[in-house]
């Protein structure tokens, strides 16, 4: 049975733990295929094949450290890597240039939620698999809350931009907003309570260059058969089919928030129709060919 590490690398800790859910599932996956988990942040460990989560968090001089040292590793990342940047951010693209290479080379994977990401650095010579996140057993509670015990009508959690706050002040003229940003941050057994509690979960995009939803808050609500109302991706995402209603560009969000309040049946309908379908989804395979001994 193989050891798997996984180092997991912020900002603070408190954006770790906004993320819990994203290393808590990767943890689980890898024990359900047959591998011995540990996790632990800014460490390595040698008898045991490193996953790298948070790429863009390591300065040049860790990389060449790493790149030099006798670890076996590979990354797992959730951000989302085009163009050259990760995030479209300008001070990330050494990571993908001559740089980085001594790093690139000895990288066993690549592993995302995102096909642009694997299409990059599959070009820069990296193993490369996508993933979508499915369904862990830890994820989903014993019981569920009954619609007339849901106390919060609409909830937001998350990182807080000009693109979403504006959302928001549309949204709460019309509805009460719960929003909780990574300064009110809470473990990840009682921010899944308070969705739980809340008849809508919403899930906000950001501003252009952005064009995309990230998949993980969708899978995660989907195990708690919370409803999500999401703003609608810029580009085709086929693979968040039936994992939360959207809003069209010609709607106002509020309204159809407040629409959505007024309809517990189709709320808990399409809730359920979600969790069934993250159970379709397979992050299992990916992640064993990416720990092949040999590819």
């Amino acid at each position: 049975m193989s050891r798997v590490h996984i180092a997991v690398f912020d900002r603070t800790p408190q954006w770790t733990i906004m993320k819990e859910d994203i290393y808590t599932s990767l943890l689980h996956w890898l024990a359900q295929i047959g591998h011995v988990v540990t996790i632990e942040p800014r460490s390595f460990e040698r008898n045991a094949i490193n996953i790298i989560i948070g790429l863009q968090y390591l300065t040049p001089e860790e990389l060449d450290d790493i790149a030099n040292s006798p670890y076996e590793y590979g990354v797992f990342d959730v951000e989302y890597i085009a163009s050259g940047m990760v995030n479209f951010k300008p001070e990330t693209s050494w990571i993908f240039a001559d740089r980085a290479r001594p790093f690139l080379d000895r990288c066993r994977f690549f592993l995302s939620y995102f096909d642009e990401s694997v299409r990059l650095m599959a070009h820069l010579g990296v193993f490369s698999r996508r993933i979508m996140p499915g369904y862990v057993k830890f994820f989903e509670p014993d019981s569920m809350i009954d619609e007339g015990d849901k106390t919060i009508d609409v909830y937001f959690f998350g990182n807080v931009d000009a693109h979403r706050a504006a959302l928001l002040r549309r949204i709460e003229r019309a509805v009460p907003v719960l929003v909780q940003t990574p300064s009110q941050v809470t473990p990840l057994f009682l921010r899944n309570a308070r969705a739980a509690r809340a008849k809508i979960v919403l899930s906000l995009g950001r501003a252009a260059p952005f064009t995309h939803i990230g998949p993980m808050r969708l899978v995660e609500m989907a195990h708690l058969r919370s409803f999500v109302l999401s703003e609608r991706p810029a580009r085709t995402q086929p693979e968040l089919d039936g994992l939360c209603a959207y809003w069209t560009a010609d709607e106002d969000p509020g309204e159809v928030a407040r629409a959505w309040l007024f309809a517990p049946e189709r709320r808990r309908a399409l809730a359920e129709a979600a969790f069934e379908r993250v159970k379709a989804f397979d992050p299992l395979t990916p992640l064993a060919e990416a720990l092949e001994p040999v590819r």
